[in-house]
């Protein structure tokens, strides 16, 4: 979670409460009162080792000599990042980041881009990964139709100093490419790093096994399938909020009445992200999903895993008579809006039903 799903997440808040701290693993009964917020003027190392089964141990640390026990360079990677961090004791925790801040920083953000560099030169060396020049020899294609591989996302390539570098498996006629190049498209909402990784190494999810190992049996193909379009669904999240606009007040400075959100791959077409947003048991707040008032105000937005803040993709201005509902639509930053009508099933609408009925329409006319 960044500060800015914090903050939008703490405004639907009731103002006045109390902040608890829950530790990792603990029970109800063992939350304690926040007394501080740190911010911490440098970045934090985060260490991300990866387990035999697929899964990834998490781990910070203001400053360190070298890296955490258990670290290992081949497989595992490491990032700075900025942190705000929520404490029960302020104080003790003051104190130690000054006195790490004395005691100064060896790992820095040039030795990760080092180590980063480092590995994938040794890549290119192996022949893990190809040169341009290379994997184009290997697949015995031309540079533009590459370029249009790379921009359908058959194939995918890394930055090594400025040089394109491509894995050499997705130019190995010793798999089935054609599975592997639907894959690859799949996952195209991930960073090119986290591509690699997720084809190259055991995963839980799918029984230990790698995936690239599971492309030439059906069944498993199609549970790889399956895997990958959630896992790339995770880097993308649409969200929608609704408002009271009955008021001459700008809704959005006033509490927010419904919200939710669902993870959905960004290829998806607006409107069927939006509804699967209303229509997914996941995230919703509150529970209870309200009435819908005269004059409803929509924001629907997507936000990217590891950006900060979120890109407006529409707002919705609904205005309700009777069962005739008026809707004012600007998406993708359109001008003017565009005026649709709506006639709906009951004169009493929920928030969720309204958004609903809403954006089946707009699904409809948008053909998607």
């Amino acid at each position: 979670m960044n500060i800015d799903q914090l903050i939008r997440l703490l405004r639907r808040a009731p103002k006045g409460a109390t902040v608890l701290l829950l530790p990792a693993r603990g029970d109800a009964d063992e939350c304690d009162m926040v007394r501080g917020v740190v911010s911490p003027g440098r970045p934090w190392v985060h260490e991300r080792q990866r387990r035999t089964d697929g899964h990834v141990d998490h781990s910070f640390y203001p400053s360190a000599d070298e890296w955490s026990e258990g670290f290992n360079e081949a497989t595992d990677d490491a990032s700075l990042e900025r942190v705000v961090i929520l404490v029960a004791d302020a104080g003790s925790l003051e104190h130690t980041l000054t006195e790490l801040a004395r005691a100064g920083r060896t790992i820095s953000t040039e030795d990760l881009r080092a180590q980063e560099v480092q590995h994938y030169r040794d890549m290119l060396t192996n022949g893990t990964l190809l040169s341009e020049e290379a994997f184009r020899a290997q697949l015995g294609v031309s540079k533009k139709r590459l370029a249009a591989m790379v921009g359908d996302g058959r194939v995918f390539a890394l930055d090594v100093e400025g040089h394109q570098a491509f894995p050499a498996f997705l130019s190995d006629t010793r798999l089935k490419l054609k599975r592997l190049w639907k894959v690859s498209r799949i996952l195209v909402p991930a960073p090119p790093a986290l591509r690699l990784d997720l084809l190259t190494r055991q995963c839980g999810a799918l029984g230990d096994e790698v995936p690239l190992e599971l492309l030439a049996n059906d069944k498993a193909f199609r549970k790889l399938l399956r895997f990958a379009r959630g896992w790339a669904g995770e880097f993308s999240r649409t969200r929608v909020d609704v408002y009271d606009a009955s008021s001459s007040v700008d809704p959005t400075t006033a509490e927010c009445l419904y919200s939710c959100a669902a993870e959905v791959d960004s290829r998806v077409p607006l409107w069927t992200r939006a509804l699967k947003a209303i229509r997914s048991p996941g995230y919703q707040f509150p529970h209870e999903i309200p009435p819908a008032p005269a004059t409803v105000l929509v924001i629907v937005e997507r936000a990217t895993a590891g950006e900060s803040g979120a890109d407006l993709e529409a707002r919705l201005l609904c205005e309700l008579d009777g069962r005739v509902l008026r809707v004012a639509v600007t998406a993708g930053g359109e001008e003017p809006s565009v005026v649709h009508k709506l006639k709906l099933a009951t004169k009493n609408p929920t928030v969720g039903y309204l958004c609903s009925a809403v954006f089946s329409m707009l699904s409809k006319l948008s053909g998607s």
